[in-house]
């Protein structure tokens, strides 16, 4: 993406703080240019001498998840350096054979990197080759056992951090109002950030717990969706997340990382809670396990189902992104328009689930599908099985645990594809292959796809068969319209209610279109529009209905009638004829 500017007023607070960045310090702390400085208070002084534990290495952690890398700057300090300054750091406990290092990095807009000192039991003087926040990097294969160590360190200043553990909103305050540093460490219990101490004053200046417990919960649930509390694989590795000053979000090597410009919606508690798709977007890239839940055209699709899986628990149910307007196939903007879109590509037209027309993505599509298509599928299942209750509720942490154990070694894209179906098939304990077929999963392709890499994937009628013949041995699920749910009907799937309503009524016609009122019409997962025997349009129940009273459906020249469609498939008709029909209207055929 284009780098963003940086803001008149971030770039000169910035600039003042690496003023000086070749002066050299005292062993109390204070340089010549900080000697007019407030001498540091207690409460500062207490970073000078901390106990800091080892944890797990981030190559051995993410070869367990098989997910991305975890912090990398666990134990913060709180000590600030500039380049020069002497440090002694003395560590009072006997390290054996363990390899602590004091590194420090330079988060700032200028950033001029990191370095990292080898630390041995003792004293140890070291000379700052750059500015930046100083962390004892003490990663062992043996960090379960290996020992805290009592570390105190003289030289630099003492800009402390932020534990929701340790302090309250008051040295929150305090914190950001005596900052040596332009960056904040901010400790969660699940996850570290380090984000600018200016943006913290204007978009949080008082709740620092609250901003970071929103952070924590996120991880939790990104971690509750992956199976790991169920499989005891938690880890005790924070996530990171960080400032940035070219680009705009993204996820890499050291974890996620947020712009300075974005820090309204990343660091303003109103705004996380209205909207953390962000967020949880970026940190879910760092969680998709891989490769077996990240094969190509997925790197922006399977990161997506942690996103929604907050934002449904953020919004109490309500879904913005199902909620928002967006193109259906026939380009109209409508609320729900993008669900309507997707199954018109998966059901009517047929499309290959990877390679499917979607609202965002309405041409060259054919080698890279609608994101939201792809996404939507994947999570209907977390719909029906979880939110719903209509099966094993741990459906992707199982599959997840399945591909964490799994030897994926010499596999395809296509065989990743096709094993998430077995596997799905397997936790489930259900046939699940209609519904694989329907939304265009199961379907022969071998096409060379384009993600962030090009890749050839593969999937034969065989493969296809093979899998339709292992999933006879489960019987099929209780709705053979999984593809229907929406989070406004997760209710008619969990209390399995009947469809209700009366033959043509509670229906307003307008033009090429049909607005069915749920006072009349009751509980219908879905509106199909068919011509003679041809399904031609869908609608989701609510579709272009803010307050959900109603559904808009599509009757376009040569329609001939409306079904509602019932969480068990059942159809009611609605208003018109159907094939084998007289043509004399029916009696209602279901009642209020």
């Amino acid at each position: 993406m284009n780098a963003l500017s940086l803001s008149l007023i971030a770039f000169s607070f910035c600039t003042l703080c690496f003023a000086e960045p070749g002066v050299s310090t005292n062993l109390s702390g204070r340089s010549p240019a900080m000697a007019s400085a407030t001498p540091e208070d207690a409460f500062h002084k207490n970073f000078r001498t901390q106990v800091y534990e080892a944890y797990q290495p981030l190559k051995s952690l993410a070869s367990q998840l098989k997910t991305g890398t975890y912090n990398q700057y666990e134990n913060p300090t709180g000590i600030y350096f500039q380049a020069g300054d002497t440090i002694i750091v003395n560590v009072a406990t006997d390290i054996g054979e363990e390899s602590p290092r004091l590194l420090i990095m330079d988060f700032g807009p200028d950033g001029k990197g990191k370095k990292d000192y080898p630390l041995k039991t003792g004293e140890n003087k070291i000379t700052a080759e750059v500015p930046g926040l100083g962390y004892i990097s003490y990663y062992s294969d043996h960090y379960k056992t290996a020992p805290k160590l009592k570390i105190t360190i003289q030289g630099g200043k003492a800009n402390g951090y932020f534990d929701p553990v340790k302090h309250s909103n008051r040295e929150w305050k305090k914190l950001l109002a005596e900052a040596v540093s332009p960056i904040l460490d901010i400790k969660g219990r699940k996850i570290q950030l380090a984000f600018p101490v200016q943006a913290l004053k204007e978009q949080c200046p008082d709740n620092g717990l609250e901003l970071i417990g929103l952070y924590d919960r996120i991880v939790a649930l990104e971690h509750n969706f992956m199976g790991l509390g169920k499989y005891k694989r938690t880890p005790k590795n924070r996530m990171f997340a960080r400032v940035i000053w070219k680009g705009y979000m993204y996820a890499d090597s050291i974890g996620a990382a947020f712009n300075n410009n974005t820090m309204r919606k990343v660091a303003n508690v109103d705004n996380i809670k209205a909207n953390s798709w962000g967020i949880a977007h970026e940190l879910g890239h760092v969680n998709q396990v891989r490769p077996g839940f990240k094969w190509v055209c997925t790197t922006e699709t399977t990161n997506n189902l942690y996103s929604l899986w907050i934002s449904y628990n953020f919004a109490k149910g309500k879904i913005n992104q199902e909620a928002r307007k967006a193109k259906d196939w026939d380009g109209n903007k409508l609320i729900g328009g993008g669900i309507n879109c997707y199954l018109h590509a998966a059901l009517i037209a047929g499309e290959q689930w990877l390679c499917q027309r979607g609202p965002d993505r309405q041409a060259n599509y054919e080698f890279d599908g609608d994101h939201g298509s792809k996404l939507l599928p994947l999570w209907q299942l977390h719909q029906y099985f979880n939110i719903a209750a209509m099966g094993n509720r741990d459906f992707y942490g199982d599959i997840l645990e399945r591909i964490r154990t799994s030897n994926d070694k010499g596999l395809s894209d296509g065989d990743h594809q096709l094993n998430f179906m077995k596997y799905a098939c397997d936790v489930s304990k259900k046939n699940l292959t209609p519904f694989f077929k329907a939304v265009g999963m199961l379907k022969p392709i071998d096409k060379r796809l384009i993600d962030y890499r090009k890749a050839q994937l593969t999937i034969t009628q065989e493969q296809c068969d093979a899998i339709e013949a292992y999933a006879k041995r489960y019987p099929l699920p209780a709705s053979p319209v999984i593809y229907y749910i929406s989070s406004g009907t997760t209710d008619f799937y969990k209390k399995r209610l009947a469809v209700k309503g009366l033959f043509n009524q509670g229906i307003t016609e307008q033009g090429r279109t049909r607005t069915i009122n749920h006072d009349i019409w009751k509980n219908a997962v879905a509106f199909e529009t068919y011509a003679g025997e041809e399904l031609t349009h869908i609608a989701v129940w609510g579709t272009n209905s803010e307050d959900k009273s109603s559904t808009l459906v599509q009757y376009p020249e040569g329609s001939t009638r409306i079904e509602a469609v019932s969480w068990d498939g059942k159809r009611t008709l609605v208003t018109g004829t159907r094939p084998t029909q007289s043509k004399r209207a029916p009696a209602a055929t279901a009642s209020l």
